[in-house]
Parts: structure tokens; sequence; C-alpha cells
């Protein structure tokens, strides 16, 4: 019988899932999906294969499992927008302050990677395109609020303001200035909402 390493089995399978995680994480940005097996996982945890079986299926299982590991404090921090920044063209800036924040982090790493998982597993490719989709939401509903009482479709624009956030977070990977990069969208934006 395996040995736990905490007062409870659930509290050790907490731990361990974390560390299952962090380590196919890590594995992940390192390697890419497919330069990682279940193998090495197991290894970097310290686990046999098998055991790593118990806690995902497969690798795309566990891939999938890794980005919302990753995103969900981001996701966490987008979501509370709308209760920090009632006004919707200051959260707007908040946004796309969080979004360049987060292009350097592991969440967006991770997040890359997505184009690996095949169309063999669409229900893995659903469940990562709404990680994906979540920021927007909160940005949708802000553009909405900003472009109340006009004539203009919220929906595009919001669009093409996530478009020019996304191009403005591959600058910042690549080693931009997330300050020039975010005092650029910020001022696009403004000319796009038309304030």
């Amino acid at each position: 019988m395996p040995r736990i390493a905490a007062p409870t089995i659930a509290e050790h399978v907490r731990n361990q899932t974390g560390r299952v995680l962090d380590a196919a994480g890590r594995l992940f940005r390192e390697r890419g999906l497919y330069g990682t097996d279940m193998g090495a996982i197991a290894t970097a945890v310290g686990l046999a294969r098998n055991s790593l079986y118990r806690y995902y299926p497969d690798k795309a299982h566990l891939f999938v499992a890794c980005v919302r590991h990753d995103m969900e404090p981001v996701l966490g921090r987008v979501r509370a927008l709308e209760d920090t920044h009632p006004e919707a063209r200051v959260r707007i800036d908040a946004w796309i302050d969080m979004l360049i924040d987060a292009a350097a982090s592991p969440a967006h790493a991770t997040m890359g990677m997505i184009s690996e998982i095949r169309t063999g597993a669409p229900e893995l490719r659903q469940q990562l395109l709404q990680l994906h989709q979540a920021p927007n939401e909160v940005l949708e509903r802000a553009v909405k609020t900003v472009l109340a009482g006009t004539r203009r479709d919220p929906i595009p624009v919001a669009a093409m303001i996530a478009n020019m956030v996304h191009t403005g977070a591959t600058r910042v990977i690549r080693r931009g200035s997330r300050v020039a990069v975010k005092r650029e969208l910020r001022s696009a934006v403004a000319r796009l909402l038309g304030s």
C-alpha cells in the first residue's frame, strides 16, 4: 500500500495533484506538449507511471488540467475587475494591463500550446476554448456599457480590442516594453471607443 504524506487521503490527493500539475506544466513549457510524455512527468513527480494514470487518464487531459491550473489565478483577477472597477472605461484599461502583465506568466506560455491539442479530442479543445474566451466576456460587457446608446456594435469592437491586446502581448513576450505597449494600447482603444 502506498504511503500518504498528509493527515488525510483527500489532502494527500490534493497535494499530489498540485505536484503533478506543477511538474507537468513545467515540462510542457520546456518541451512542448508532444515533447513531453507521461513517463517524464511521473519521474519528475516521483511517481510510478501507472500511479500518474490514477490522476489523469492521458496526457491531453493532464495538459488541459495544467492550462486550467495556470489560468485560474488570471481568470479570477479578470472576473474581479467588474467589482473592483465599476466604471466600464477604467475596467477596460485595467483589463488591458492585466492581460499584458499575464503575457509573461506561465498561464500564457501554457495557453500558447493549445493548438497542439489535435482534433481527436474535441471535448478538450472546447474546454480550452472556454478558458481562452473567459477574459473576453468581461471585456465585451465593458465595451457594451461604453457604447450603449450608440449605433455601434460592441462585439466586433471588443474583438478588435482583444486582437490588439493579443498582438501587444506577443510584443511583450518578444521582450518589448510593457509600459510602452500598454500606453499604445490605451491610446488606440480610446480612439476606437471614441473617447
